[in-house]
């Protein structure tokens, strides 16, 4: 009888060894699978099927061919804005360009971005084209409140250093490269590094369906070199052998004024490209200081100081074939102050205008096509600083 009861005894410890056994190893298994699906960034229902994107960006859209991999996440390659042929001098009032195409990164390996806005950007787009070669490989990134972010996934591609990976409805991105794996939150400054807690510089950012990263960030999260250090806004990211330049589009261009000189000097990636002869306002009309593009138009209309509206490409509508608003203010009345063309050709030269900055309707044409919203402007009364480029 006794042995009996040992031998149920001893049975029920072998089945209760054997139970806990399996539940280890269950454990075990659901902590790799969970592992592997996070790495992997794989969702239910994903099914592999092909899709396309669609991005939003400020001024347009952009379509995003995906196609399937191995994790069931898309990997997507955005086609290039369309390029808008170029307005020359004699284009006619009422056609209306396209205005700036979408934003975002545009990654450039082998050959010279266009950084035109409309077609090539004519001489000016060109000589800046020349000057970006020895930027290359570049980036365009985004300002952001201010801070420049990067598209991560772009970046990665031109450093050959991993993938994005997302999980289920986006609420956080994987970076994936060869010695880690980082997890960052869009909105959270919060991130992990193999799963140990990372403090980033800024705060990451869910743009039109990208990953939107500040530079600054760049270092903790990929352990590269970053240099903020270049007086012309680029940003330069080294790792190991690979670099890339990163600056945001409205710091490819700046703009100086001197009243003195009736000349708008223009700096591309902070070099002197071209100058460009203007009439500015008598006395002090035109005021000084630091401001920035904030509108475009094409054959803009004018009204006068007596309220009578003219209508845009006008024999009697002073404004010309292109108008580029600044941030500056009139003195007496408190209109706009802007860059733009003229039905006086003989006034370029001289101090006589209300307060705007007048050129050539062929000059306006060729600023409009190249000058974005946000390029900054520096008006003064002294020469201009660093003269240089092909003076029209």
């Amino acid at each position: 009888m006794r042995r009996e009861k040992t031998s149920a005894g001893f049975r029920s410890v072998l089945w209760l060894l054997v139970a806990a056994g399996t539940v280890v190893l269950g454990l075990q298994a659901g902590d790799l699978y969970a592992l592997t699906w996070l790495v992997d960034g794989s969702t239910t229902g994903a099914g592999g099927a092909e899709l396309t994107l669609r991005t939003v960006a400020a001024t347009g859209n952009t379509d995003a061919q995906c196609s399937p991999t191995s994790t069931f996440l898309p990997v997507c390659t955005p086609s290039r804005p369309s390029v808008v042929a170029t307005d020359g001098p004699n284009d006619t009032p009422g056609s209306t360009p396209t205005d700036d195409p979408a934003s975002g990164a545009i990654s450039v390996a082998d050959v010279v971005p266009n950084f035109a806005l409309i077609g090539d950007g004519g001489d000016l787009g060109r000589r800046t084209r020349e000057i970006a070669r020895r930027l290359m490989p570049l980036l365009f990134g985004t300002l952001i409140k201010d801070v420049l972010y990067v598209d991560m996934a772009s970046l990665l591609e031109e450093l050959d250093a991993g993938e994005v990976r997302w999980g289920p409805g986006r609420a956080y991105a994987l970076i994936v490269s060869d010695d880690r794996v980082v997890k960052v939150l869009p909105g959270s400054e919060r991130a992990e590094a193999n799963l140990r807690p990372l403090q980033l510089a800024g705060i990451p950012a869910l743009v039109n369906g990208r990953l939107e990263v500040p530079v600054r960030s760049l270092d903790a999260i990929l352990g590269a070199a970053t240099d903020y250090s270049d007086p012309r806004k680029v940003f330069t990211v080294k790792l190991g052998t690979r670099r890339v330049s990163i600056l945001a589009r409205e710091d490819i261009y700046q703009l100086e004024v001197s009243r003195s000189e009736r000349r708008l000097q223009v700096y591309a990636f902070g070099e002197p490209v071209k100058s460009y002869g203007l009439c500015v306002g008598r006395g002090n009309n035109t005021p000084v200081g630091h401001f920035h593009i904030e509108r475009r138009a094409v054959w803009p209309p004018w009204t006068t100081y007596e309220g009578k509206y003219i209508p845009g490409g006008s024999r009697s509508n002073p404004l010309g074939a292109r108008w580029l608003g600044t941030t500056a203010r009139g003195h007496e009345r408190g209109w706009a102050i802007g860059i733009h063309g003229t039905n006086q050709p003989s006034s370029i030269g001289r101090r006589i205008s209300g307060g705007c900055m007048r050129t050539f309707n062929e000059n306006a044409i060729e600023l409009y096509n190249n000058i974005p919203i946000g390029t900054s402007v520096w008006i003064h009364e002294e020469p201009i600083s660093r003269p240089g480029g092909e003076a029209t």
